[in-house]
């Protein structure tokens, strides 16, 4: 294996390790300031930074765009929103990730409706296991009376229309894309201020608040970047595993900074919904792999494989 072979791989990474380190200044600057702000920081900065390296480089913004477009750019601000806003509630990142990565189930099951696809047996069952994996993590918080990681369920029923939507825009600039994301999710964010309760921080905002309000929008900024190139570089259904390497970094940013103790009785949830998420991204990566290899009448057949 070469090294440009290698690229899209260490691309990953260092996305997966931007991202872990924005939810972790997201949860930091909520002491000082509130979620709505916190959220407008996330999108405001990349909308900037992404928009001006767009222009520089010539490439072309698309501000209506395709009905698609638009579905992809909600979804995903709903998603955005509301993951900032359960960050805001306490619940640690690691529940946070790990109960947001079910999302691949949902594509499964959206594939029925959308594309006529009845989910296998298999499939099912995956959906089961995280049912019980989100009960272990968060049982005892729902039995309070605290929906956050109801909240984060959503969240993943959100990315996998994105995700869906954005398999189908392959024809645009992955920037503009993420420019027209951008700008969507700052309005949504605007509207939260009004759409919910203004929460008084703990503190009052200063000189590190605003350092981390930055931290989160630049680390949003490199992390999408370096995915947008591992994704438009590698196989799509090979990164997509390979991004579940972020919950390493997850896992020793919300121990090692954020100081959340192990719960060992919830540490058997994770597996449990990675385990079905990990198998579902490798049948996808099998099916995507014996489509390129098959011949066109083949690639039809094969194509309903990919929901089994």
């Amino acid at each position: 294996m070469n090294n440009k072979t290698l690229q899209p791989y260490l691309w990953i990474l260092v996305s997966g390790f931007a991202f872990s380190w924005m939810i972790a200044f997201a949860k930091l600057a909520q002491v000082g300031t509130n979620w709505q702000i916190v959220t407008m920081a996330r999108c405001a900065i990349p909308l900037v930074l992404i928009a001006l390296w767009a222009k520089w480089d010539g490439a072309k913004l698309v501000f209506w765009g395709p009905p698609i477009l638009w579905i992809r750019s909600l979804a995903g601000s709903c998603s955005l929103v509301g993951t900032f806003y359960v960050i805001g509630t306490g619940m640690p990142i690691t529940d946070i990730y790990t109960i947001s990565n079910i999302f691949p189930i949902w594509v499964a099951l959206l594939s029925w409706p959308m594309l006529g696809r009845f989910p296998s047996g298999m499939v099912w069952l995956s959906i089961f296991c995280s049912i019980a994996g989100v009960a272990l993590i968060q049982g005892a918080e729902l039995q309070a009376g605290q929906f956050g990681a109801l909240i984060i369920v959503g969240v993943s029923l959100f990315t996998a229309i994105a995700m869906m939507g954005l398999n189908q825009l392959k024809d645009l600039d992955p920037r503009a894309v993420v420019v027209h994301f951008s700008c969507t999710a700052l309005a949504v964010s605007l509207l939260c201020f009004w759409l919910f309760p203004w929460k008084n921080p703990e503190n009052d905002i200063s000189i590190v608040d605003l350092a981390e309000l930055l931290g989160i929008g630049v680390t949003a900024s490199i992390g999408q970047f370096f995915l947008t190139k591992a994704f438009t570089s590698g196989d799509p259904a090979k990164m997509s595993v390979a991004s579940l390497t972020q919950f390493v970094f997850i896992l020793a940013i919300d121990v090692l900074v954020l100081n959340h103790s192990l719960d060992w009785i919830k540490l058997w949830g994770i597996p449990l919904i990675l385990g079905p998420t990990l198998w579902l991204m490798a049948r996808r990566l099998k099916t995507s792999t014996l489509v390129s290899d098959a011949s066109s009448s083949e690639a039809d057949a094969l194509a309903h494989v990919e929901a089994e």
